[in-house]
């Protein structure tokens, strides 16, 4: 394999004249620190079998993969080589999701899953049909590492073991699978992110198993499947959960690299209620310009008059922020206060929001949004019990995942009233290392409900005080990582 390229005049030329990395002459054998790669392992849902889609037409030049003859190529789904049906898998959306905050590398991905390989042929030596799993992912790795970093490994196995006798001895040689690939790969903390099979499997024996990774091994961190579907076959993630696992693990890897550093930032959450249209015109160019995640609550906010329908969101537009990596949460079907209602009527308005998403290729919601933030323990349980892993409440106080209920999380409302900015003010300037702010942000600006708006100018000075001073900006489903 010739070494990457890393004169930038040559790759634009390459890239204008659409050829691979590999039909460019070399001219450099130096390895290039800003190539970041990362090894891709497991079996069918690492490969991939979510069907393709638009998306896949559209690669970045700054995501490359390994392909079978050891050549970099910019990536396109699928991936994976080992079955001629593999698709969508989760490698691109990580790779998009890495890039997110870092504008001075470039990712490089190896993929090296084969569909329906058990743990037991994921050790030296062992076989696979014709094909030796363990060892051609090693030696791909070994070859890739001339050319760029090797900054991690995403395992997604365990359905081929998932039953009661396998997984019993399933820890264990999940153990002695990172020590064998530090071991050879001669990285001792090299950062592995293991992934939970989906929870729509018949039978979960092994996802207990995983989950207890970090407990046994350092430098290590699970994803969880929660809220992922499958597409009808009760075994592999569909299109959508692909890319949300693929986002996942991005968020695992970045929440593990700042343990490894010994950094904890301080972590702010925007979250957008309403779908209001000014979230789609001002709000989310201004986050992709800064870097930022966020989660967007949706709902179809009840009108008042036919002239302000032209003030909320339409679902295409809806499901264009998904495409630009933002979360998609629950607000209810239209804003309705859900202590106020029957569980049928709870479980009414909740469906409907996700049965819109379906419609629209957006994964199942995780995250919800009280409407007016109002909530009592029994509506709590009753949006725990359909599913919901977050749910987002008031009441101005810090959040802290050891001591608060994931099911009523607290979060300042931001405003651009005096009393509202004096108090977002204050929560930012006062957010210590470590600690998680919650912000409730209507329009920006609110022309419906203007006690409520905050002025774009005011939104950004606040996301520039959180660049400023390196806050971690992220939507609410990340908070996955932080409840273990």
């Amino acid at each position: 394999m010739r070494v990457l390229i890393i004169n930038r005049i040559a790759f634009v030329l390459m890239w204008l004249l659409g050829l691979s990395w590999h039909s460019v002459s070399a001219q450099s054998s130096a390895v290039d620190s800003t190539f970041h790669i990362y090894l891709l392992v497991g079996q069918s849902n690492m490969s991939g079998r979510g069907a393709l889609d638009s998306v896949v037409q559209k690669p970045n030049p700054r995501i490359l993969s390994l392909d079978q003859e050891n050549n970099w190529q910019i990536a396109k789904d699928p991936l994976h080589f080992d079955r001629d049906y593999a698709a969508v898998g989760p490698g691109i959306s990580f790779a998009k999701e890495m890039l997110h905050e870092n504008k001075n590398i470039k990712i490089g991905l190896i993929p090296s899953a084969w569909g329906g390989s058990p743990m037991s042929v994921w050790e030296p030596g062992a076989t696979y049909f014709e094909n030796r799993p363990y060892d051609e992912a090693i030696a791909r790795a070994k070859e890739a590492m001339k050319d760029g970093v090797l900054k991690g490994i995403l395992w997604h196995q365990g359905e081929s073991d998932n039953d009661s006798i396998k997984a019993a001895a399933y820890l264990e040689k999940l153990k002695i699978l990172v020590e064998n690939f530090r071991k050879d790969l001669s990285m001792p903390d090299l950062p592995f992110i293991a992934g939970e099979i989906g929870y729509f499997n018949k039978e979960d024996f092994i996802n207990s198993k995983i989950d207890s990774l970090p407990q046994l091994v350092e430098n290590t961190a699970v994803v969880s499947a929660a809220g992922l579907t499958d597409k009808g076959d009760q075994l592999h993630f569909d299109t959508p959960s692909a890319r949300e696992l693929g986002k996942r693990y991005a968020m695992a890897m970045k929440s593990l690299k700042a343990k490894i550093k010994g950094q904890e930032p301080p972590v702010v959450l925007l979250t957008f209620d309403d779908a209001e249209i000014s979230h789609y015109t001002n709000v989310a160019p201004m986050l992709k310009e800064y870097g930022f995640n966020a989660t967007f609550f949706v709902c179809e906010f009840p009108l008042h008059s036919p002239d302000e329908k032209d003030q909320y969101m339409s679902w295409q537009q809806i499901r264009e922020l998904y495409d630009m990596g933002f979360e998609i949460g629950n607000h209810t079907g239209h804003h309705r206060n859900v202590t106020r209602l029957s569980g049928k009527d709870v479980k009414k308005e909740v469906k409907y929001i996700e049965k819109m998403c379906r419609k629209y290729g957006i994964p199942k919601p995780i995250s919800f949004a009280y409407p007016g933030n109002r909530h009592d323990s029994i509506a709590r349980s009753r949006i725990e019990k359909l599913g919901y892993l977050f749910g987002r409440a008031g009441s101005s106080s810090i959040y802290d995942p050891k001591t608060d209920y994931k099911l009523a999380i607290p979060s300042y409302t931001m405003g651009s009233s005096d009393k509202l900015r004096a108090r977002t003010l204050n929560a930012l300037h006062n957010l210590k290392d470590g600690e998680i702010l919650v912000f409730t942000i209507h329009g920006v600006p609110d022309l419906i409900h203007p006690d409520y708006s905050t002025r774009p100018s005011e939104l950004r000075e606040y996301l520039d005080y959180m660049k400023e001073h390196k806050f971690k900006v992220i939507a609410v489903s990340e908070l996955i990582e932080y409840q273990k």
